[in-house]
């Protein structure tokens, strides 16, 4: 009897195990619980239905308070560029720590009407006086003060952008920036994280601009939610309103020319009168039954279809990432593509200096893609850097904005902003308010690996009015009817393109929710240094960690903040929008 009991109860319990941790293992694998830095609260959460579903537009950007200016613009018929511009303006305001009138960037542009796609390319340009080995004696010229600032393009990308493909009145999109500058608003959480950075804090205090707008009295870094005031920049952006080319060519452009010279800078008043925004004709690509479009060198489209159209061999569906075994296959064919593409992208440079036609057929062709994914092996990963192809010269993008746009008459816009590492050069100007960008670190130096731990690469070295290697990819995915179904784009430097991938994958092939596929985790590798970087505020889980090791890759967990804002066109017709948690925003419609 004593026997029959414990085998009934042996088996009661199996049957209870059975049922209960397929349900406990999957909830843990799909809804990981976030880590938080020491200190830093979780970040706020949107408002509820922010991320839709809308009926006519939406606007996705790493500041909620932003997406809400691009949403009210399209309400007044204002077209996907009036919205992204208004959007980014504010952006460099509230995210001042990302994004500004002192960087650069990239616009994806699509118009429905005529199914055309263009990109304009206002990414920061080496000065006239620059020269590839102004850095090799100087370990941090290249990362703080005027010395690192390129010449800034957002204003001249802006500019032409509108003048193009804008509707309202330019005043009005500048506008609303000018007045929560003026007005205050409050100490984000994300430019709030920058600061507080036990690395950036310091530098931060040293300088008297940054110190007045982001310490009080006390010399103590204000509050999380302090209200922050930025009169200077709001009359800075009020010349822009009445006059943008001033930035350029006027008494504004004085003015900043003397900013750099006075903090030991060496881009001029003819640096600016010399910049142009560039129109260029996009990366595109093929991916099911989507035409998909990016940038061009100097941003990173060709490395994003190369890790798309490796994995495009593999046929891959939702039921990849089910289980632990599938997951770890997945996440390894995916980690041997983004090697295989990094070792590819220190080819890259400014197509306007170096000869990178032949790279770019390749990177872009299907049959060469599928050429190195006969070499990638699923039952080990490789140490050594020439089976991907060791092009770097040997040795001797954290502070990014994005924004997606879907307007209501099916037009679209993806846009990548930056002032390089969190708050730029960390030199804010005390005549103009402008926090000055610190590009020049994105160029290569002989012999010194940039602040992303990339190694220096003979196509990406200084030449005067040069603009350096990017990893930018704000790219539009648009079916075969020309709808753009998918916008999407993200900042956090080398994990910009590894996270667009994905979200990408996550949306296209594994059946994910636009937010799930935002949210779910996500792991980094650039080929240098060689290990899996797993994001230790959305952890993937250990067992998918542990069969990546079983296969021969090192893992680390850290903060990866790579931060992607989407928007998407549904089968219905409806817009659904999602700005990633990561960074504490919310995405905005109609």
């Amino acid at each position: 009897l004593n026997g029959i009991i414990c085998i009934t109860i042996t088996v009661a319990f199996l049957l209870l195990f059975i049922i209960i941790f397929p349900i406990v293992w999957t909830t843990y694998k799909e809804e990981p619980i976030p880590t938080r830095s020491v200190g830093i609260p979780p970040p706020p959460t949107g408002p509820p239905g922010a991320d839709g579903p809308y009926k006519h537009a939406v606007v996705a950007s790493d500041a909620g308070l932003c997406s809400e200016i691009g949403r009210d613009v399209l309400k007044k018929n204002g077209s996907a560029m009036d919205a992204s511009i208004a959007a980014l303006f504010c952006i460099g305001v509230y995210n001042m720590h990302s994004a500004g009138i002192g960087g650069g960037g990239f616009l994806v542009v699509y118009n429905k009407s005529n199914k055309f796609v263009e990109v304009i390319d206002f990414r920061e340009e080496a000065p006239g006086k620059a020269n590839r080995n102004m850095y090799v004696n100087e370990t941090m010229s290249s990362k703080l003060g005027p010395t690192a600032s390129g010449v800034p393009g957002e204003v001249k990308g802006f500019y032409e952008g509108w003048k193009k493909y804008g509707k309202l009145p330019w005043r009005e999109l500048v506008q609303p920036s000018i007045d929560m500058a003026k007005k205050g608003f409050p100490f984000g959480y994300a430019a709030y994280k920058a600061a507080a950075r036990s690395t950036v804090k310091p530098l931060l205090k040293k300088d008297p601009g940054l110190r007045e707008l982001l310490f009080n009295k006390k010399g103590e870094l204000k509050q999380l939610g302090e209200t922050l005031y930025m009169p200077k920049y709001a009359k800075t952006l009020e010349k822009i309103r009445d006059k943008p080319d001033d930035f350029y060519n006027g008494k504004l452009a004085e003015d900043i020319a003397k900013d750099i010279k006075e903090g030991g800078g060496i881009f001029t008043l003819e640096d600016l009168k010399k910049y142009k925004a560039k129109f260029k004709t996009p990366i595109q690509g093929t991916l099911g039954k989507y035409n998909w479009y990016s940038t061009p060198p100097p941003g990173s489209g060709a490395v994003l279809s190369l890790i798309l159209n490796i994995l495009k061999g593999y046929n891959m569906k939702p039921s990849d990432r089910n289980g632990t075994k599938n997951s770890v296959l997945t996440y390894h064919r995916i980690v041997e593509a983004f090697k295989f593409a990094y070792a590819y992208r220190a080819l890259l440079g400014d197509q306007d200096f170096a000869n990178v036609t032949q790279v770019l057929k390749q990177m872009t062709n299907e049959t060469f893609a599928e050429s190195l994914r006969q070499r990638i092996r699923d039952d080990r990963t490789f140490t050594n850097y020439t089976h991907y192809g060791d092009f770097y010269q040997k040795s001797n993008d954290q502070g990014t904005s994005h924004l997606s746009v879907i307007a209501e008459n099916g037009d679209a816009v993806s846009a990548t902003t930056t002032i390089n590492l969190y708050y730029g050069s960390k030199y804010r100007s005390t005549r103009t308010g402008i926090i000055y960008n610190n590009e020049m670190d994105d160029f290569s130096t002989p012999g010194r690996e940039n602040a992303f731990g990339v190694l220096p690469s003979e196509s990406n070295m200084i030449v005067p009015g040069k603009r350096p290697q990017s990893s930018t990819t704000p790219s539009i995915f648009v079916d075969k009817s020309g709808v753009a179904r998918l916008v999407l784009g993200a900042s956090g430097g080398t994990k910009i393109t590894t996270a667009v991938s994905l979200v990408t994958m996550n949306y296209l092939w594994f059946g994910r929710t636009l937010p799930q596929a935002v949210v779910d985790p996500r792991l980094h590798h650039q080929l240098q240094p060689m290990y899996i970087r797993i994001d230790e505020d959305y952890p993937m889980p250990l067992l998918i960690q542990e069969g990546l090791k079983n296969l021969g890759h090192k893992v680390e967990a850290k903060s990866l903040y790579a931060v992607v804002q989407a928007v998407a066109r549904n089968e219905d017709g409806t817009l659904t929008g999602k700005s990633d948690p990561r960074k504490s925003s919310w995405a905005a419609g109609y």
